[in-house]
């Protein structure tokens, strides 16, 4: 880059950041992502549990607070907008199970609430529908409160193809980019990245757990944001048989979210195990893992540990740690002008497409002008999935392009053509590919298919196999070669 000038300046690439550069693709205006890590959706986005939710559903909805009415608002956008981007998105419903007559109470109270408010979708169910509908549940609940609208994506994914879809509709984006510094000069700002100087009038600061550091280059971090860390555990596909809806039970302590949900893909997510903590420290405890698998069993006990193939800490930005994720930043700065804070915290993908609109409407407000793009096209093809295709079509595939033949990635039957496809389009280590292929995130984790991985990686890319990584600087995934020990080569 070096050098750039743009009139909108997007800081962070992950889904919010994504779908704002997208909704701007809509105008003829000149609009610029810069991302830190060396792919989309590598922050918070990829670090939660996938639901797509109306927020009217949870005890603590309050229809006043603006991050309450972003999600509410999303609610229409979200499924249309994954059909036209060609992202998996799976309707599930959610069930919060009810033990006693205070919970019912509790419950009662949310479901006037939500009607109030013009959602009348939420039902009581008793034991026998309940455990019809799902036959492996702990047997101590009286009911529950059925909401059929709960819905599950796949945030990484979805962040990728909003990316793709604006870069085709004219927004440049460049990753590995991060902002170092920012300054005021007029009637523009001049950001200093890593790659080089970017001028813009106009700054959209989604850049996730760093919104604060970056808004305070200029002095425009007017909030105070709490950095919560969430343990978060993924279970075996086998599991994904025992549960078809989010399952919710009220927590018996504070700091925990008792939910078991089925991704898109089938791997069950369960937690979350929350606590305040430094930014970056993604370590998990025994302690959370425990407290979470508890907790996962007073919902479904059938579940042993061994059923648990990942888990992995996630951060969200609360605004107020009493008010939770009540409240959140979509703003613009009270003393930057045409600096826009942009942070929900949770859930942040569940609100991503009404944000995207309300940042744009920010915008015009703060002095941007706003004429639509003719020649804007919504759709974005995604690559074909090769194990979820009918056999006709995958022996159609096959004689086309023979490497659809050839699995890397048993577990999730993921191919080499589909590895070549995922690097064509932008992948550049290991979780690059993981995460829009999925091969790696299979029962045995990539034991199998890693070193089929970086070898396909290192001949696409035009690198050798020690340069490969797995999330880029800093990563290497082999540090030397067995034979160079043995020939005592300088490794």
């Amino acid at each position: 880059m070096a050098w750039l000038e743009t009139e909108v300046l997007i800081v962070g690439g992950g889904v919010l950041g994504t779908a704002v550069a997208r909704e701007l693709a809509r105008y003829r205006v000149d609009v610029t992502l810069v991302e830190k890590e060396v792919d989309f959706g590598w922050g918070s986005t990829k670090a939660n549990m996938c639901i797509v939710c109306q927020g009217a559903d949870a005890l603590e909805f309050r229809p006043e607070y603006r991050r309450s009415r972003l999600v509410w608002d999303s609610v229409p956008l979200m499924e249309p907008l994954c059909g036209e981007l060609d992202v998996p998105f799976r309707r599930i419903g959610e069930l919060t199970l009810i033990r006693n007559s205070e919970e019912m109470a509790k419950y009662q109270k949310l479901k006037g609430r939500a009607e109030k408010v013009g959602f009348d979708r939420l039902r009581f169910i008793g034991r026998d529908e309940l455990f019809e509908m799902e036959p492996h549940l702990n047997r101590n609940v009286v009911g529950a409160l059925y909401n059929p609208d709960i819905a599950v994506v796949d945030p990484v994914r979805l962040a990728i193809a909003l990316a793709e879809n604006a870069r085709e509709n004219g927004v440049k984006t460049f990753l590995e980019t991060e902002v170092e510094g920012i300054t005021s000069k007029g009637e523009e700002f001049e950001v200093q990245t890593t790659q080089g100087l970017v001028k813009s009038r106009f700054i959209v600061n989604a850049a996730g757990l760093q919104v604060d550091r970056v808004a305070r280059f200029l002095g425009a971090d007017d909030f105070v944001l709490y950095p919560v860390k969430g343990y978060i555990g993924i279970l075996d596909k086998n599991v994904g048989e025992l549960v078809r809806h989010e399952i919710h039970m009220r927590p018996e302590a504070p700091g925990q979210m008792n939910i078991l949900c089925p991704s898109v893909y089938g791997n069950p997510f369960f937690g979350i195990v929350m606590c305040l903590a430094r930014k970056g420290d993604n370590s998990i405890t025994r302690r959370m893992m425990d407290i979470a698998l508890v907790n996962l069993r007073k919902i479904l006990p059938e579940v042993s540990e061994r059923e648990v193939i990942h888990s992995f800490a996630g951060f969200m930005m609360f605004r107020n740690w009493e008010l939770g994720w009540h409240e959140c930043v979509v703003q613009p700065s009270r003393k930057v002008p045409r600096f826009i804070n942009v942070c929900i915290g949770y859930p942040g993908v569940s609100a991503a497409p009404a944000t995207a609109k309300e940042v744009v409407r920010l915008l015009e407000q703060e002095g941007l002008k706003l004429e639509e793009n003719p020649h804007f096209n919504p759709s974005r093809k995604a690559p074909p999935v090769f194990s979820e295709l009918p056999e006709s079509e995958q022996e159609e595939l096959i004689r086309k392009e023979p490497r659809y033949g050839h699995v890397i990635c048993r577990c999730e039957t993921v191919t080499e053509a589909e590895v070549i496809e995922a690097i064509r389009r932008g992948a550049t280590t290991l979780d690059g590919v993981k995460f829009r292929t999925r091969a790696g995130m299979g029962r045995c984790q990539g034991g199998y298919c890693t070193p089929r991985v970086v070898k396909i990686l290192a001949r696409e890319l035009g690198i050798s196999e020690k340069e490969v990584t797995k999330k880029g600087k800093g990563s290497p995934v082999l540090l030397y070669r067995s034979k160079e020990l043995l020939s005592g080569a300088d490794t």
